[in-house]
C-alpha cells in the first residue's frame, strides 16, 4: 500500500487513554493492510509449529493424516514432554548443578539482571520482589527471591538464596540438600515470570510497539522510513494476537503462572514506565571481568556495530532527513503524548539528529538482538518443566488439581517451542549489505552468547 494513499493516523489508532495506558495499537481495530503478515511468514509459523499442531487448528488441514497417524491429538502430560524436542537443560549432563545455575543467570533467557553488591560476603545478586503482586489462591510464589553470587578468579559461584514463602524468611546454601534444590526451583520460577513480563513482553514487544506506532503514523518520505521499516515487520501483528494469547484474562501468563491477570498488567506497566531510548547496554555492563559472561560482551558488540551502521546511514542521508524533519517532529509528538515514562527517566522527545540516531540504535538493538536473545532462548530454559515452571502450585491446597497443573505445564512447553523456533527473516540473510558485513565483522564477540543465525530482523513472534 502506498503510505500516502490514506491517512496513517486513521489506520493506526492508539489503544486507551494517552499517558495512562501503555502505548500500543488498538487491538479492537482491523490490522492495516501494510502490516499484515506475509504468506512466507505464515509458512514459517506453520513449519516451526508442527510439533504442537493441535494448538493451531487452521494448520491442521495440511497435516491431518499425519497427526492422526502419529497420535498428536492424544499427546499430553509426561508423554508430551517426552516427545517434544529436547531443550538445553534436558541435554545438560547435570542441569541441577550449581555451575549450570550460575551459567544461566549470566547467559540464559533473562540476562542483564545481575547487580554488584558492596559490603557483603557475596559480590553479585539477582533480586525479584514478587510479593507486591497478587497471586492466585494455591499459587506458590515467593514474596521475594534473591540469589547471591561470589566472584573468584574471574568466575561466579553461587553463595546462597534467600526467599520468603508463606510469610517465612528462608536462607539456603549449597550444602543444604533438598532445601537448596527447592530454593533454586522457587527462584527459577520467579525469574521465569519476570522474564516473560518484563524482559520479553515489556522491554521488547510493548516497548517497541510505541516506537512503531509513532513511526507508522508519521514517517512517509523521510529516509528513516527505509532504515526502520524492516525492523518493525510483524510487530503490531504479533502484539495484536498476543493481547489475548499471552496476557489478558485467558492469556498464557495469567493461566500458567500464579499471578492474576491484573498483576501481570501491573508488572508490564511498571516496566514500560522505566524504559527510554536514552539508554545503552553500557549502563548494565558488569564491572568485573567474568570469563563466561557472554551476554554483556555480545550486547556491547551489537550496540557498537549498530551505532556505526546508523551513523553512516544518517550521514549519507542527512540532507533528506533534514528536509522531512517535520515527520520526525510528528513522530516525537506522538511518542511524548502517549508515553507513560516516569518523569525521573526524562522524555521520549526527539530534539535533534543526535536523539534520532540514538533512538534508531535503541530500536534496532531491541528488534534484532535483545528480542532474539530473550525469545529464542525461551525453550532452552522453559521447555523443561523439571528445570523451570512458570507457575508453582501448593499440593496441600484444597483446590489443587493435578490435571489443571498438567494442562498448564503442557501449555508452557508447547508455547515455548513455538515462540523460540519461528525464526523469520534472519538478519544475516535479509539485512542490508552494510549491516550484514558488520554482523560478520563482530561475529566473534556476539558468539558464543547467541549464534549469529539466531538474530532476526524484527520482533515477529
Amino acid at each position: 500500500m502506498n503510505p500516502s494513499s490514506s491517512n496513517p493516523k486513521e489506520r493506526f489508532k492508539y489503544y486507551g487513554t494517552p499517558g495512562k495506558d501503555f502505548p500500543r495499537f488498538d487491538v479492537d481495530r482491523p490490522l492495516p493492510e501494510e502490516v499484515e503478515p506475509t504468506p512466507r511468514y505464515e509458512a514459517h509459523v506453520g513449519l516451526q509449529a508442527f510439533p504442537t499442531l493441535p494448538l493451531i487448528p487452521v494448520l491442521g488441514w495440511a497435516f491431518s493424516g499425519l497427526t492422526k497417524k502419529l497420535g498428536f491429538r492424544s499427546m499430553a502430560g509426561p508423554l508430551l514432554q517426552t516427545w517434544m524436542p529436547a531443550n538445553l537443560s534436558r541435554l545438560h549432563p547435570d542441569k541441577f548443578s550449581d555451575e549450570y545455575f550460575v551459567e544461566r543467570r549470566l547467559n540464559g533467557f533473562n540476562p542483564g539482571k545481575l547487580n554488584r553488591v558492596e559490603g557483603k560476603e557475596w559480590q553479585y545478586s539477582v533480586y525479584y520482589k514478587t510479593g507486591r503482586y497478587q497471586a492466585e489462591p494455591g499459587g506458590l510464589l515467593p514474596e521475594y527471591s534473591e540469589a547471591r553470587f561470589l566472584l573468584r578468579d574471574r568466575a561466579l559461584h553461587v553463595h546462597s538464596i534467600k526467599y520468603c514463602l508463606k510469610g517465612q524468611d528462608i536462607t539456603c546454601f549449597p550444602t543444604d540438600g533438598k532445601s537448596w534444590e527447592d530454593a533454586k526451583y522457587y527462584f527459577r520460577s520467579a525469574e521465569y515470570v519476570f522474564q516473560e513480563i518484563q524482559s520479553h513482553l515489556g522491554r521488547t514487544h510493548m516497548n517497541m510497539d510505541q516506537y512503531a506506532m509513532a513511526f507508522y503514523r508519521n514517517i512517509k518520505k523521510s529516509p528513516i522510513r527505509k532504515l526502520l521499516w524492516p525492523h518493525f515487520e510483524g510487530l503490531i501483528n504479533i502484539d495484536k494476537k498476543g493481547a489475548s494469547l499471552i496476557i489478558g484474562g485467558t492469556g498464557f501468563i495469567p493461566e500458567a503462572s500464579a499471578l492474576s491477570a491484573d498483576s501481570v498488567d501491573g508488572v508490564l506497566i511498571e516496566e514500560i514506565a522505566m524504559l527510554s531510548y536514552h539508554w545503552s547496554p553500557a549502563e548494565q555492563f558488569l564491572p568485573d571481568i567474568i570469563d563466561n559472561n557472554h551476554f554483556d560482551r555480545a550486547a556491547l558488540a551489537v550496540w557498537e556495530l549498530l551505532t556505526k551502521y546508523v551513523s553512516d546511514f544518517c550521514v549519507n542521508n542527512q540532507r533528506e532527513i533534514q528536509n522531512y524533519w517535520s515527520e520526525i517532529e510528528g513522530m516525537s509528538e506522538d511518542l511524548v503524548t502517549h508515553s507513560i515514562l516516569k518523569p525521573e527517566y526524562g522524555t521520549l522527545e526527539i530534539k535533534n539528529q543526535e536523539d534520532l540516531q540514538q533512538l534508531c540504535v535503541y530500536v534496532l538493538y531491541h528488534c534484532i538482538f535483545f528480542h532474539s536473545w530473550v525469545n529464542n532462548k525461551q525453550y532452552e530454559d522453559g521447555g523443561d518443566i523439571e528445570y523451570a515452571a512458570i507457575g508453582l502450585w501448593d499440593k496441600e491446597d484444597p483446590k489443587y488439581d493435578p490435571k489443571i497443573e498438567q494442562k498448564r505445564h503442557d501449555a508452557q512447553v508447547k508455547l515455548m517451542w513455538i515462540l523460540a523456533n519461528v525464526r523469520y527473516n534472519p538478519a544475516i540473510e535479509f539485512a542490508p549489505l552494510p549491516l550484514k558485513k558488520l554482523l560478520w565483522e563482530y561475529r566473534d564477540r556476539i558468539e558464543p552468547g547467541i549464534p549469529l543465525g539466531w538474530l532476526m530482523m524484527s520482533i515477529n513472534i
